[in-house]
């Protein structure tokens, strides 16, 4: 069980930083309306395409700081929460939060697995018998 708790925070943390680190490309192109809600956050990254991310918020500056944030969030639920009774659906929440924002299209992926791993991992504490508050 340890061995999965570990798994699904490294992978939590690992999603959310790198979901947060779409927001500061976002929040360099201004105070601008994106033209779709399919986006690229930092557009001077060729390599990677301009990192791909998709958004609701109609502002690249909005959308920049709540994806920091919400990056932010998904990495501590992960380290912290993420094996408690609720933690791996919050932590899928928080993750699909992030997709919607602008976190990327790969790194809420991975938050949603690690979300997947803790609601695994409760539902074996369960079925043990031992409640995980």
């Amino acid at each position: 069980m340890k061995k999965l708790r570990i798994a699904a925070s490294a992978i939590g943390i690992f999603a959310g930083l790198g979901g947060a680190t779409h927001g500061p490309g976002e929040i360099l192109q201004g105070n601008v309306v994106p033209n779709s809600t399919v986006i690229e956050a930092w557009p001077s990254l060729t390599a990677l395409g301009g990192e791909p991310a998709l958004t609701v918020i109609p502002n690249f500056i909005f959308a920049g700081i709540l994806t920091i944030i919400f990056g932010l969030l998904v990495a501590a639920w992960a380290g912290k929460y993420v094996e408690n009774r609720m933690g791996g659906l919050i932590l899928i929440l928080l993750s699909i939060i992030m997709l919607l924002v602008g976190g990327g299209i790969v790194p809420p992926f991975f938050g949603i697995a690690a979300g997947l791993i803790g609601v695994v991992i409760n539902l074996r504490t369960a079925k043990q018998g031992v409640v995980n508050q």
